[in-house]
């Protein structure tokens, strides 16, 4: 159950990824940025198109090795799924869910029907992939007459389910803003994320909270606004905290890798590089974390702060997304106060609790960050240097060229138990989503050595490897191994 969530929320980040550009592209094209009505029209064009985008993209991400063929069926199918139910029912409206949906359904049967090696008759058809495709169809056409008459009923139950997060007000802002974070080390957070965004509300024919913010809506943008507080200010602080907590000879070296991190976070809302340099040493302090974020979120809706972003809450969003917001200006003091009490949380809690976060590990004096590659490769400073590694023996790294990709690719895979035990690896973003059959095999030092900054193993056969911002060129120079 954990793996197939997983796989979801690995689907939808690719639609989700070409959202940022799209965003751009309709707010710097709108009269009071630049003022290109094609530009905004371009932009706009996506958000439009929103389910088909997720139907395409959800159906080539679930499908194994991303196969193409899977997103023309993915398209097919949310065709027929839609149009289908409507003939039933005109009132239904399956929009981004019913994308998400044909998306799944097309993943699920393309990967059970292209593995099959005994349907010789199939070959009339164009193959397995034919046959996935015919089965598709019918699936979808059965779906469509079953949601023809019963989407109304759970229709009406998203809308109630709508209309309760919006009554709970900032309670509700609250509550996702404390699943958002939570879900994060499990990678499932985009689950909840497209129902907030592009579900959640509707206005003039649009849904989910950035939709609606960008298409004009003034009461979207209380399920975003919170998050700038949190990642302009909050989580640079901690970095910060993490920089004034380390031991003095390693304070400079730290102040290079956090520092940077924290103007990251400040400029781009991209936060991975700080939460993970604490997730896995210190759980509790990433829960604290996700409290306080929930706890911006709910103040920011409480004062009727509406802001959004189409990349992620940082300081590019904020002032592009500056004539849209309402109240917009209340999140740099807010953000401050936040900045503050991060500082202090995360800097007395690492010296009372003696948290081993960067610059306080017990290491030999060389002055060597454990665990500091993927921090290196998330910001690009430098790659881990094949100096750096130790010699091979039974808990370090089998020789192998480590100076190139195909070379860790190598390395990684043996120290997750060889191709043989690796069922399925995907990447997502910074981290290695992984199917074994023996979690037991899997090397953790030797992991570590290579770069790794943390192993999260989900059960027995699920786990996923913090390796940083290579993660898509690693798992395609592994797939060569396999």
């Amino acid at each position: 159950m954990l793996g197939q969530l997983q796989k979801i929320g690995k689907a939808l980040m690719l639609p989700i990824a070409v959202l940022p550009a799209a965003g751009l592209l309709l707010r710097l094209g709108q009269p009071d940025t630049l003022n290109i009505p094609f530009m905004a029209a371009a932009g706009n064009a996506v958000f439009n198109f929103l389910p088909i985008l997720f139907a395409i993209g959800v159906a080539v991400g679930f499908a194994k090795n991303n196969h193409g063929f899977a997103g023309l069926a993915g398209f097919v199918s949310y065709e027929i799924l839609t149009d289908g139910a409507k003939a039933i029912n005109s009132t239904i409206n399956l929009d981004a869910l019913g994308g998400i949906l044909a998306g799944i359904i097309t993943g699920v049967i393309f990967n059970a029907v292209t593995k099959r090696k005994d349907v010789k008759w199939a070959q009339f058809m164009g193959g397995t992939k034919g046959l996935a495709v015919v089965l598709i169809t019918l699936v979808s056409i059965l779906l469509a007459l079953i949601f023809g008459y019963v989407w109304p009923f759970v229709q009406t139950g998203i809308n109630d389910l709508g209309s309760w997060i919006g009554a709970l007000g900032a309670v509700g802002a609250g509550i996702y803003g404390l699943l958002n974070r939570l879900l994060i080390p499990f990678g499932l957070h985009h689950v909840v994320n497209s129902y907030i965004w592009f579900v959640y509300g509707s206005w003039h024919g649009k849904t989910g909270d950035m939709t609606r913010f960008f298409a004009g809506d003034p009461s979207a943008g209380g399920f975003m606004a919170g998050m700038f507080p949190i990642m302009m200010f909050g989580l640079p602080s901690a970095a910060l905290a993490m920089v004034a907590a380390a031991k003095p000879e390693r304070r400079r070296m730290v102040f290079g890798i956090m520092g940077a991190a924290a103007l990251t976070s400040f400029l781009t809302g991209v936060t991975e590089p700080i939460e993970f340099s604490f997730m896995f040493l210190a759980p509790v302090l990433y829960v604290v974390h996700a409290i306080l974020t929930g706890l911006s979120l709910a103040i920011c809706y409480a004062l009727g702060i509406r802001d959004g972003f189409n990349f992620s809450a940082g300081l590019i969003d904020y002032v592009l997304n500056r004539n849209h917001a309402t109240h917009g200006y209340w999140l740099i003091p807010i953000g401050i106060a936040f900045g503050i009490v991060y500082f202090v949380v995360f800097y007395f809690s690492i010296k009372i609790f003696d948290i081993k976060t960067p610059g306080r590990e017990d290491g030999d004096g060389s002055g060597t960050i454990p665990g500091a590659g993927f921090i290196f490769d998330e910001m690009q400073v430098a790659a881990d240097e094949p100096a750096n590694v130790p010699a091979a023996s039974s808990t370090t790294p089998a020789a192998a060229d480590l100076s190139t990709m195909a070379g860790k690719a190598k390395a990684y895979l043996d120290a997750l138990g060889g191709p043989e035990n690796v069922v399925e690896v995907e990447a997502c973003t910074t981290r290695l989503r992984l199917n074994v059959k023996d979690m037991g095999q899997l090397n953790e030092p030797v992991l570590k050595q290579l770069g790794s900054s943390g192993v999260m193993k989900l059960n027995q056969h699920n786990a996923q490897v913090v390796v940083g911002t290579i993660a898509d060129m690693l798992v395609e120079e592994m797939k060569q191994f396999m």
